[in-house]
């Protein structure tokens, strides 16, 4: 383009077009005389279109999952050169915590969410002046996130398998990696995993007997979900300790810390039509299975076999604890099932049945407590009292005594009197009618540290924090995982507690018990131990934590050494809120019991392996024991 000195003055207008103008301005494209530009004053001009090189990205913003991955196309407008490099944040092909980028342009996100969340991956031209295209990606923890492994906590048999499952959000079928107590793959003493998460147990239970079965996501290993699975035998049921199936109240004095629970299973006599009821509340210190009316669906009470006195009036039952409270229902026939031993065509007790009313005379004569006839009331759906009698009552209840704990009454015409009872349709021990095991129990719970424990058994979700679950053990020295080895047996006086027991160097001769029902160490009262009661709970509060030293007796002279902890109740509940297992939890005694009697409640169990033998059975070296006995 040329022009003379007294040429007219060469002027470029652009088009109407608002694109073109665009263009012009970013420099991005020339559009000559073939585009519509026109020079004026220039004189005629041969033009041609010259093309400045245009990368674009798409999607230029867009947002992905952590682990994820996206495909990404570029358009490039160029005359020299198509060839694009990528990068993310200005690194080539990106790295491993911005997240890859191929050279097809696809990108795959980190494992992890960055800091911050976003990220631009660009393509850059090898063309001149090297143009480039970008897009934004945020990355989000979304469906990466490993959720859950089902089934739950729960228990299985040894040799038998169970199927896991891992969730990611949006994805029912993660890849992951399996895992048995931090063994990848598991092994022969904890059980073994397939990578499709079907566990097959060992053939004896483990050490402690329960295991964590935890899936780690392929892709992330931070990402981790953890579920408990407790080992049992034919003779051996899980223990599991937590707040019961109405959960924290919020209330010191109303919480139920240290609820001990099993499953037990309720049939019709001599059939198959069964219902497992979970949360049933274990008891060393009374007999039989007492079952809430409103527990029993599948099997329900009118369905059972009635107890009858000679005159065909049902039998009920009242059973009074010490602190007042009482449980009162019909006495039924059953077969009842633990683990996988049974009792078969058994009286157990219906609590809540509201057919007669409670009579308040004779049942009530401890006190005016509160009915358990519900879940809230019992903190359980029932009681299995595996305690050492064979029978609740026996013959001090086959006499008609108008009340000995455990009183029978038929209410002809709604006038509920006290009725004797035979022994063989009294409330029985489930255990003493086991074809096998049935001498006794062992009750194994694992230590716990002073602070407590969540619940039992318990893992947080990378299984770096776990408390097994504990045994309760039918049989003593009938099989390997019930031999009493070094413990001492103490047997029971007359009214199945310690004949004596002495702190201080005092003796106290009320003795006392050991009793899984109690969820705290009930030891006398403030003045005899010399600590601090707390004064808005009913527990001991002492200014540190202090250690009760005892001796132990039995009727036999057998003497024995037990040394208690107690926590302040107050900082111990307060620091722990949601905990449900404490080993240091301790109250006075109150009114249920005198004052220099010591029961010791759930927390004397924790790091313990306890037996209950049974009344009439033999104890191990000879040892006399007609009332049966504790050993530790």
């Amino acid at each position: 383009m040329t022009g003379g000195k007294n040429s007219p003055k060469c002027e470029l207008r652009s088009p109407k077009s608002k694109a073109h103008r665009a263009a012009v301005s970013a420099g991005l494209l020339l559009w000559v005389a073939a585009a519509g530009l026109t020079i004026a004053g220039c004189g005629t001009t041969t033009y041609k279109n010259i093309a400045l090189p245009v990368v674009t990205v798409s999607p230029a913003s867009t947002s992905v999952a952590a682990g994820g991955s996206i495909q990404f196309t570029v358009s490039v407008v160029s005359s020299t050169s198509t060839t694009i490099s990528w990068y993310v944040n200005n690194v080539q092909g990106g790295s491993a915590t911005l997240g890859t980028v191929t050279s097809a342009g696809l990108y795959v996100a980190p494992p992890v969410v960055p800091t911050p969340s976003t990220v631009t991956v660009k393509a850059v031209s090898s063309a001149e002046s090297n143009p480039s295209g970008s897009a934004i990606v945020t990355i989000t923890a979304g469906a990466t996130g490993l959720s859950a492994v089902a089934p739950g906590d729960s228990s299985t048999p040894v040799s038998t398998t169970v199927q896991y499952t891992a969730t990611l959000e949006g994805d029912a079928s993660p890849a992951v990696n399996w895992s048995v107590s931090g063994v990848a793959g598991g092994n022969s003493t904890v059980g073994s995993i397939t990578g499709a998460g079907l566990y097959t147990a060992p053939a004896s239970i483990p050490s402690p007997p329960t295991v964590v079965i935890t899936a780690t996501n392929a892709v992330d290993s931070t990402q981790v979900a953890s579920t408990t699975l407790t080992l049992t035998t034919s003779n051996a049921a899980p223990l599991f300790v937590n707040l019961g199936p109405e959960g924290n109240t919020g209330s010191q004095a109303t919480t139920n810390y240290n609820g001990l629970y099993t499953n037990v299973t309720v049939c019709l006599p001599g059939t198959n039509m069964c219902q497992t009821i979970p949360n049933i509340l274990v008891d060393t210190s009374s007999v039989g299975l007492r079952v809430l009316n409103s527990q029993l669906t599948t099997v329900p009470a009118s369905e059972l076999t009635t107890i009858r006195d000679s005159q065909n009036n049902q039998v009920q039952e009242c059973v009074q604890f010490p602190d007042t409270s009482y449980a009162w229902g019909p006495a039924l026939y059953a077969d009842v099932v633990v683990a996988g031993e049974k009792a078969s065509h058994i009286p157990i007790q219906v609590i809540g049945d509201t057919t007669y009313n409670v009579p308040a005379s004779s049942c009530l004569s401890l006190g005016n407590g509160p009915s358990l006839s519900t879940v809230a009331a019992l903190g359980a759906n029932g009681i299995l009292g595996v305690g050492s009698g064979v029978q609740d009552c026996g013959l001090d209840c086959a006499g008609g005594q108008t009340f000995s704990g455990y009183p029978y009454y038929v209410c002809p015409n709604n006038n509920c009197k006290v009725v004797a009872v035979p022994v063989a349709q009294q409330v029985a021990n489930p255990v003493a009618y086991f074809a096998q095991d049935n001498n006794g129990v062992e009750i194994a719970l694992p230590a716990l540290p002073a602070a407590g424990a969540p619940q039992l058994p318990y893992t947080n979700a990378d299984g770096s924090i776990f408390y097994p679950a504990g045994l309760l053990i039918f049989g003593v020295g009938t099989q390997s995982n019930n031999a009493l080895g070094g413990a001492t047996v103490y047997a029971k006086d007359g009214n199945g507690n310690f004949a004596n027991v002495t702190f201080n160097g005092i003796p106290y001769p009320s003795g006392g018990l050991i009793d899984t029902r109690s969820n705290a160490l009930y030891i006398s009262n403030p003045a005899t131990l010399g600590i601090t009661a707390c004064t808005d709970s009913p527990y001991y509060c002492p200014a540190s934590p202090a250690v009760i030293p005892l001796t132990v007796e039995d009727v036999n002279g057998t003497s024995g050494e037990v040394t208690l902890d107690v926590a302040n109740a107050d900082l111990l509940l307060a620091s722990n809120p949601d905990f449900s297992a404490f080993n240091d939890l301790a109250r006075p005694g109150g009114t249920a019991y005198p004052a220099d009697f010591f029961d010791l409640g759930l927390p004397f169990f924790f790091g313990r392996n306890v037996f209950v033998g049974i009344a009439g059975t033999t104890a191990s070296g000879g040892v006399s024991a007609p009332n049966g006995y504790f050993a530790f």
